[in-house]
């Protein structure tokens, strides 16, 4: 019997499985939440029958007859990327894959640079893009990730080095009443309309050492996961955000937004890169990310 479904039905599934939704697993797909939803109506036609129900406290859970297929797509999706891997490693030169994801922001404007700069000492080593979100330690811990780059603190079991100092500014429209500011205070932010990726504030960022101690909300806030979106929506001067300096200097560098300093000292931000604690030092993982030390905390790009 050949199956009903093919394997980016299965891909989805898992994804709005681990994710418990539907905008989330798009973000970790690469692909629109209609293409998402898309992809669950065509397997839910295939199969005859309801895969997820939604529950208000806990999201996209699988219905009890989608249960033990969504348990044998999370068990069977791990093994046939590691046989892939296997695969290209016995017929292209590749000696390991490293999985690398950066915590918070899907930025990755500094890879191609760093990838082509490093090709001799990472030779036969594959570099594989991940979505890691907010819980970057989480992800190593799952196995989701190898290598993290990371804002802000690391809670829980890693490894971590630091990679370079950034800064968390003020993004707004090139027009903006505050894009010709030298610098702002927490009250500025009390009459915008704000964007964020978290639902939850983050400890060591804007919310804990900007807003909060003066006591300040924006008028109104906005959750949108991806950072890329989010730059999107104020360089069409829907609001601004709060965020880090090198993730969005790629908006920045062109022009198309504005950066603005958060209080006359500004809000400093530590990138590291988080390994598992029990990985070998000489495992790919931790060769990656000497080379992304090397590379990034000590050129221009950070």
């Amino acid at each position: 019997m050949s199956s009903r479904l093919e394997m980016h039905h299965y891909e989805t599934i898992v994804a709005v499985s681990e994710t418990g939704s539907v905008t989330a697993a798009a973000g970790r797909l690469h692909v629109s939440q209609s293409a998402v939803s898309h992809r669950l109506a065509e397997a839910e036609r295939r199969l005859g029958g309801r895969l997820f129900e939604r529950r208000p406290s806990r999201g996209m859970q699988p219905t009890p007859a989608a249960l033990a297929l969504c348990q044998a797509a999370h068990r069977a999706m791990p093994d046939l990327a590691r046989a892939e891997r296997d695969f290209m490693r016995s017929v292209g030169g590749t000696t390991a894959t490293v999985r690398i994801g950066v915590g918070s922001y899907d930025c990755y404007h500094w890879l191609a640079q760093f990838a082509t700069a490093s090709a001799d000492r990472l030779e036969g080593l594959l570099l594989e893009l991940v979505v890691v979100g907010d819980a970057p330690v989480q992800r190593l811990a799952d196995g989701t990730a190898d290598l993290v780059l990371a804002p802000g603190p690391a809670y829980g079991s890693c490894e971590s080095r630091h990679l370079f100092t950034d800064e968390l500014v003020l993004i707004t429209h090139p027009e903006h009443r505050l894009a010709d500011r030298t610098w702002i205070g927490p009250e500025a932010v009390a009459e915008e309309d704000y964007f964020t990726y978290n639902r939850q504030p983050s400890p060591g960022f804007e919310y804990e050492r900007f807003l909060r101690p003066a006591g300040v909300s924006p008028r109104t806030i906005t959750v949108l996961e991806q950072t890329g979106a989010i730059a999107e929506m104020i360089a069409a001067d829907f609001g601004v955000s709060i965020l880090s300096r090198w993730a969005m200097s790629p908006w920045l560098d062109s022009g198309r937004l504005v950066a603005v300093r958060c209080s006359r000292s500004g809000l400093d931000l530590e990138w590291s890169a988080l390994t598992r604690i029990e990985t070998d030092d000489e495992a790919p993982e931790r060769q990656v990310a000497a080379a992304i030390v090397d590379w990034l905390g000590s050129s221009k790009q950070a």
